[in-house]
């Protein structure tokens, strides 16, 4: 026997392999300190009694005989439904009448309204639906809890497994300090979400519905898991939401993560990509500059695999196309002014407005031979352009900055001015010069 069970005292854990998962994230999580110092406070550490009982009360049932215990075996075993009658209200103890000589006990803080922090306040004599959880041998009752009622800190209730709802009443290096009804429970932060939060102060003060990981009655132990509730409550929308996705539906969803290549968006249980080209009808460089984590958006089905378990979703299919208008708004020889986006080896891309750009080849960079397209333009800079070829359906522009350069000089050249040939003036005869005459003279010599 172990040390617990040798004294009587109860433990409940999960299975096996879960257990050692969870103690695993448990010990790194709280970092070798104990609930008690996490949570600066002080625990009771003497075994948890069970309920409170009026000594004017007389015990029905006793402990139960071997017929009973035969009786009892079919009809009442864990979460079995009962349905039974408000005898008496003692403290924080609800006693009900559950038929034949059976009576049980269920705590005053089931009696909340599912999902709200509104007490519904049990009356006597009217009946409830209860759910068995176990008997009390000592007192000869069963223990109950309210059907449809979220767990609310009852230790003769709590097991691993049970969907309960805590009160974040405080945040330490290693996770959560929560209250579940007035006992104090742990959840570690990689147990929070279904991604990792860095800021776990945003939970504070938040209500939040978990699974119980462990109930440790040695210790007062209770560690929580609000992801795998989230990770369940996921996988039972999943399916019904395959079922409904269709191409070209507009659905809503929360931005999940954002990576260079896009985003993945929930849709409610199924994740889908919002790639980085379907995200704006402009060049899109961050994706974190379009969505962030948390953000909730509408986006369009594009594309649906069942077989792989794969959505693609559209953003940019939600605003209206600039390129519809691109004809009319700059036909060719309209002059434009945009900014420069990208520099390549045989252009320039120009941004004329948020989703429509055009290039200015090389060529058309200036009226004079260049080698590298940085001699003219830079990233950034604001230029002013001439259109001379629009292409709609190819969502094309072809943009020149040396047709405005020539166009330019050709204007600064002073135009020549034509004069009649008749109206021009003779010009002065220029006079001859006198030509010598030398004398003919018998030239000397000979052979």
């Amino acid at each position: 026997m172990t040390e617990n069970q040798t004294a009587g005292v109860p433990q409940e854990s999960a299975p096996v392999d879960a257990s050692k998962g969870l103690d695993a994230e448990v010990t790194k999580a709280m970092q070798g300190l104990s609930l008690e110092d996490l949570m600066a406070a002080s625990v009771q550490q003497e075994q948890p009694r069970g309920p409170r009982l009026d000594p004017q009360r007389k015990v029905r049932g006793g402990r139960p005989s071997s017929r009973r215990d035969a009786d009892e075996g079919e009809h009442i075993h864990p979460d079995n439904n009962k349905r039974g009658k408000v005898v008496a209200i003692r403290q924080s103890s609800i006693f009900v009448e559950i038929g034949g000589k059976s009576q049980g006990m269920c705590p005053m803080d089931q009696f909340v309204v599912a999902g709200g922090d509104q007490d519904e306040t049990p009356v006597i004599g009217q009946d409830y639906d209860f759910v068995y959880k176990g008997y009390d041998n000592a007192e000869g009752l069963v223990i109950l809890a309210r059907k449809g009622a979220i767990a609310h800190g009852a230790w003769e209730t709590l097991k691993p497994g049970d969907i309960v709802e805590a009160t974040v009443v405080g945040v330490n290096k290693g996770g959560l300090e929560l209250k579940v009804g007035t006992a104090k429970a742990f959840m570690p932060a990689g147990m929070v979400d279904l991604s990792f939060n860095q800021d776990l102060s945003v939970f504070l003060n938040q209500r939040m519905t978990c699974v119980v990981g462990r109930v440790d009655r040695t210790s007062h132990q209770i560690v929580l898991n609000r992801k795998a509730y989230m990770e369940q409550e996921r996988e039972k929308n999943a399916e019904a939401i395959w079922l409904e996705l269709a191409e070209g539906q507009i659905r809503e969803g929360v931005v999940r993560s954002v990576q260079a290549y896009g985003a993945f968006v929930d849709l409610g249980g199924v994740d889908g990509l919002l790639h980085v080209s379907a995200m704006a009808h402009n060049r899109v460089t961050d994706p974190k500059k379009i969505v962030r984590e948390g953000d909730k958006i509408s986006v369009m089905v594009l594309q649906v695999d069942r077989e792989n378990k794969r959505v693609g979703l559209g953003l940019k299919q939600l605003s209206k196309d600039p390129w519809t208008e691109s004809s009319t708004k700059y036909p060719v020889g309209t002059t434009a002014t945009g900014t420069v986006k990208k520099l390549l080896d045989f252009g320039a891309f120009v941004e004329l407005e948020p989703g429509v750009e055009g290039m200015i080849h090389i060529s058309e960079l200036a009226s004079r031979r260049i080698q590298r397209v940085s001699e003219v333009v830079k990233e950034g800079q604001s230029v002013t352009v001439k259109v001379i070829a629009v292409d709609a359906d190819k969502r094309r522009i072809s943009l020149s900055m040396a047709a405005l350069e020539r166009e330019a000089k050709a204007a600064s050249e002073p135009a020549a001015e034509a004069t009649p040939a008749s109206a021009a003036p003779t010009p002065a005869a220029t006079p001859a010069k006198p030509v010598l005459k030398l004398a003919k003279k018998n030239l000397k010599g000979g052979l």
